[in-house]
């Protein structure tokens, strides 16, 4: 199967999720509305439209219905839609697979303990880019 990979979020964060694999970005202010998204979507897509939707992390503020989903076309179409906190073991295997073979790359970066109110000081500023392993040594 021939999956690519479409990052949707802030223009601020193209770099980033270009950096990881995505083949393509879409900056989600630059559309008003659903629908105008969705039919990006399908033109980035090659007119199909997304064959599977992973939702990665929990976004902030008010959490959002999905509006104007039709289940019956997701089932004839065979889409899926999946969303992780955390990930299962499988997701994890498929995850280090995909790394092994370059197809994404991760953003992370050490700091020791001393800095941990500045960690969470940039996470709370939405300034940290990828991810924070603490140095507890």
């Amino acid at each position: 199967m021939a999956m690519r990979v479409i990052g949707i979020d802030a223009g601020s964060k193209e770099k980033l999720v270009r950096d990881c694999g995505a083949e393509h970005f879409i900056d989600v202010a630059k559309h008003s509305d659903d629908q105008s998204l969705t039919e990006e979507v399908v033109k980035t897509a090659g007119g199909l439209g997304a064959s599977a939707v992973i939702v990665v992390g929990i976004p902030e503020h008010d959490p959002v219905p999905i509006g104007g989903a039709f289940p019956v076309k997701l089932i004839f179409k065979g889409a899926t839609i999946a969303s992780t906190a955390v990930g299962t073991r499988k997701d994890a295997i498929e995850v280090l697979d995909f790394a092994a073979r370059g197809v994404v790359k991760t953003v992370i970066r050490t700091e020791k303990l001393e800095k941990l109110t500045d960690v969470f000081k940039d996470m709370s500023e939405q300034k940290l880019s990828g991810r924070v392993v603490i140095d507890l040594q």
